[in-house]
């Protein structure tokens, strides 16, 4: 007789995924062991140092000092304000397009970590108690709109447009005095100013696309100058576009320097720094777009404009959103280079608070403690822009066939 074969090993579950992945042999196996001796001790001396030894008083102290840098106190209603017309406006993006949406994915955590500050300030912070509950509020009715009226996801563009002229005016102030009196730029700092400068991705966007399709023009004049912008200023890192800015800016619009804000320039800089970066990433997604496509799309009887904005560049975007996202990320914490010329946002605001009179009387300092919080705020806000590129990624089928 036939021997029974044996039964069929199991191949799903997470008994067979540790034995394939982690003990599937000998060296596997103490592998396995040593790394994981090494990351129980890690974080154990880490939890150690951030619930015993750790003193975050200071941090605590100064997190006004860390939101918003020197902006006045008693109008402070207006940058929450400001934050609570964005939540609503991404509430409305993420109801409409329901909990699974790219925008619901960004969204409902950036509206946990909301709902957790906005605890915090109902205990401790007397200044803004129902400042931040109501920029959580208008987050929550923003979504109640979207998902009872989908429809109203059409006005969205002109919502956003309203919200930057209004947030700016919010802001700057209108008046010498008053509920609306003027806030001078040199007060802002804090995350605020590296919010307002990480914006410069947006305009960067087009900018760098233009630029890419000027570099393959055919006529000599666009082409040219695309390709000497673009290698002129990748030629230089950050910091010294930064200076130039400062520096030259106000000689090119002949204007005193004083009358130019130092956020302005360092906004021009970044934006064009980054432009020219995205030029060279939408350049890569047109080359990879098959030379088929476009002559498919003209002997149907499309324009050259058509095929490039109906047919290639779609393509070339999508086969590219690793790379804008990871420039994205990457400018968000380039941002932290404006201290060189003067400005303080969120990273200058920690280098401020470690050296404190106060901060100096504790044994060791407070360095670790502070850069500790600032690098899990970057943490948090560049992983949920990581997370929310792996979404489109998926939602287009990037890499897939």
């Amino acid at each position: 007789m036939i021997q029974p074969r044996p039964a069929p090993v199991k191949a799903h579950g997470f008994r067979f995924w540790l034995r394939k992945n982690l003990f599937n042999g000998p060296f596997n196996t103490v592998l396995t062991f040593v790394a994981a001796v090494v990351v129980a001790w890690s974080l154990y001396n880490l939890a150690t140092f951030i619930f015993v030894e750790g003193s975050w008083g200071q941090v605590w102290r100064n997190m006004r000092l860390f939101g918003v840098y020197r902006y006045p106190p008693e109008y402070l209603w207006r940058p929450l304000l400001a934050l609570g017309i964005m939540l609503g406006l991404m509430g409305v993006m993420a109801g409409a397009g329901g909990r699974k949406s790219i925008v619901a994915g960004a969204f409902l955590p950036i509206q946990g970590f909301v709902a957790v500050v906005s605890v915090v300030a109902i205990l401790f912070w007397p200044s803004v108690r129902f400042l931040w509950p109501g920029a959580l509020a208008l987050g929550f009715l923003g979504y109640f709109i979207g998902s009872r009226w989908p429809r109203s996801i059409k006005y969205l563009p002109w919502g956003w447009g309203v919200w930057l002229v209004v947030g700016y005016l919010l802001l700057s102030g209108l008046t010498t005095g008053g509920t609306l009196g003027k806030v001078p730029v040199r007060d802002w700092g804090g995350f605020l100013l590296t919010l307002i400068l990480f914006t410069g991705i947006i305009p960067s966007f087009p900018i760098g696309i233009a630029l890419a399709l000027g570099r393959n023009s055919k006529l000599p004049a666009i082409k040219y100058f695309c390709i000497g912008f673009i290698e002129v200023v990748r030629g230089a890192p950050l910091i010294m576009w930064l200076f130039i800015a400062s520096l030259l800016l106000p000689l090119i619009l002949n204007v005193d320097a004083n009358s130019l804000p130092a956020i302005m320039r360092a906004y021009v800089a970044i934006t064009l720094f980054s432009a020219a970066y995205m030029a060279e990433n939408v350049r890569g997604g047109l080359q990879a777009v098959p030379r088929g496509q476009g002559e498919a799309a003209r002997a149907l009887g499309l324009s050259a404009w058509q095929t490039t904005l109906l047919i290639v560049l779609p393509q070339a975007l999508r086969a590219v959103i690793p790379a804008i996202v990871g420039q994205a990320i990457g400018l968000f914490k380039d941002t932290s280079l404006v201290f060189i010329v003067g400005l303080v946002d969120f990273f200058k605001v920690g280098d401020i608070v470690s050296v404190q009179p106060e901060a100096l009387l504790v044994t060791g300092g407070v360095k670790l403690e502070v850069f500790l919080f600032i690098a899990v705020i970057y943490f948090f806000f560049a992983y949920r822009m990581s997370i929310a590129s792996r979404q489109l990624e998926k939602r287009l089928g990037v890499g897939e066939r």
